[in-house]
């Protein structure tokens, strides 16, 4: 499987990105995944909550098969 963190600015503003999948982990585990919606320089918002950018990881990924709602 081909993953790809997104880390830097340039990730961000990459707008292949918008409209990806990306799932969020934080402290070693996944918190949730959707679609990217926005960004700033401390947050980015995924499925209409904010995430932080010093606290989690953001990875590209091909939509899961299954819905998980939290």
């Amino acid at each position: 499987m081909n993953q790809t963190r997104l880390q830097f600015d340039a990730d961000f503003d990459n707008a292949l990105f918008f409209g990806q999948y990306v799932m969020v982990v934080t402290d070693e585990k996944y918190t949730c995944g959707g679609l990217l919606e926005g960004y700033d320089d401390n947050c980015v918002w995924i499925r209409g909550k904010k995430h932080s950018r010093l606290k989690s990881s953001f990875i590209q990924m091909p939509p899961l098969d299954i819905d998980i709602s939290w």
